[in-house]
This record gives structure tokens, C-alpha cells and sequence, in this order.
């Protein structure tokens, strides 16, 4: 809420316009680095797990994901990759969702987990 109290003497034009709009948005840049992973299950028949990453904000539209460790056997995958997201603040998206996927060439790829974090 804005008050402004001016004597009623106060000629037109002599009072200050004060701009409350609010701030135009400006672009922003965030990086999301998936490092290293731990505890991945094995979820091929031949013991092993084909690993990837997908990250996204609220909407699907503009995911994005690493690079995949094919026949991984000890559940560390590392990655060292970063994913880029460019946008403007502030932004309507703000629940950023990093999910982990098992990589099957016939079938559905098969989730292992999620994560998601609300960044207001």
C-alpha cells in the first residue's frame, strides 16, 4: 500500500510522481552441474545400469539432459557436465526437478529418482 499526505495547498505539478511499476525483468543464466552420482541401482539383467540425467523447470519444454555411462557397474557414475538454462528475473518458473534415468533402447526408459527444489 502507498499513503502520500499533501496540503491542500500544493499547487499541480509541484508534488512528486514517485514510479512504482515494477522492475522489467533481466536475463539471467542458471547453471546446473551434476557431478557425481552414488548409490545408483543396478537396473539392467546383466547387473549394470545404463545412467543419465534429465533436468527441467515447471514445464518439460525446454529440458535437458548429460551425457549417459554405458554398462556402469559400481553405481558412481560420474558425470562433471552442466546444464545451461537461460531465462529472465524474475521468472514465472521457479520448481527446477532433476530426475535420474536407466537408458533402454526397446523399452521405456526407467526412472530411478527425482529431486525437485523450489527456488523462490
Amino acid at each position: 500500500m502507498w499513503v502520500e499526505i499533501n496540503p491542500v495547498s500544493a499547487q499541480p505539478g509541484s508534488v512528486i510522481d514517485y514510479d512504482i511499476n515494477p522492475k522489467p525483468p533481466y536475463p539471467l543464466e542458471i547453471r546446473v552441474c551434476v557431478l557425481n552420482c552414488k548409490e545408483i541401482p543396478m537396473m539392467d539383467a546383466e547387473g549394470t545400469c545404463d545412467a543419465f540425467c534429465r533436468g527441467f523447470f515447471d514445464s518439460k519444454v525446454d529440458s535437458q539432459e548429460t551425457d549417459t555411462h554405458f554398462r556402469n557397474q559400481d553405481g558412481k557414475p560420474d558425470f562433471e557436465y552442466r546444464l545451461i538454462y537461460k531465462t529472465n528475473h524474475p521468472a514465472k518458473l521457479t520448481k527446477y526437478t532433476l530426475q535420474a534415468y536407466d537408458l533402454d533402447f526397446f523399452t521405456g526408459n526407467e526412472l530411478i529418482g527425482e529431486c525437485s527444489v523450489d527456488l523462490k
